[in-house]
């Protein structure tokens, strides 16, 4: 009898999942059981992907076993990544809270390991939302910047566009101070009205192999 292979999900919020796949699994059974570990009702807009040898992500297909995929020949555990797959043109769509925050952890990676263009003083506000809904109102410089370290939300980008690490965290604090009073829901909502309107939010790119004819 064949024997499951070790898996790893990572998810949204920083933790992993590991658990044993079985070859008969589909991948619609695997993506069920890690919503699950988040109560997660809208599962529609997520899927779980995986990086093959040409460093490409790929998306589980539902209706395929979770072993029938091309995955890296790479030893070790299968590592796949739990994201939002599906996007909506508005965040007041959505019906649960989970899933708002769901989508506000996706678009957080997504703006700092710069996978979506972002402007500078985009990334500033965006940084101050996140500095809000993580910690609350502003207290002190010496506060931010330390919360800043700790915090994913400045890309390597633009820290290299812009004169020093301190330069960038006294953007952010300009517009952190403006936050005084707003809630943890509201600067989610916020941060994600912000990067609903860049155009590349909610676009998946794919390598294309250009063959030439003779």
């Amino acid at each position: 009898m064949t024997e499951g292979r070790l898996c790893q999900v990572h998810l949204l919020d920083g933790r992993k999942l590991e658990l044993l796949v079985q070859p008969k699994l589909l991948s619609r059974e695997l993506l069920d059981l890690v919503a699950s570990h988040f109560n997660l009702k809208e599962k529609e807009y997520f899927g779980l992907c995986f990086v093959d040898d040409n460093g490409h992500n790929n998306w589980l297909q539902l209706d395929r076993k979770v072993l029938d995929h091309a995955f890296s020949k790479t030893p070790g555990p299968l590592e796949l990544k739990f994201l939002v797959r599906f996007y909506v043109e508005k965040i007041t769509l959505l019906k649960e809270n989970t899933t708002v925050e769901l989508f506000f952890l996706n678009a957080k990676s997504l703006v700092f390991n710069e996978t979506i263009e972002v402007a500078s003083e985009n990334v500033f506000k965006l940084a101050a939302f996140a500095l809000q809904e993580a910690k609350g109102d502003y207290s002190s410089a010496e506060t931010t910047a330390s919360n800043l370290k700790q915090l994913p939300v400045l890309p390597t980008r633009v820290l290299r566009e812009h004169p020093s690490l301190n330069y960038c965290e006294e953007r952010v604090i300009e517009h952190y101070k403006k936050l005084k009073g707003v809630t943890r829901g509201q600067a989610i909502v916020k941060y994600l009205a912000l990067v609903e309107s860049l155009p590349t939010y909610g676009v998946h790119y794919y390598s294309v192999k250009v063959t030439a004819v003779p």
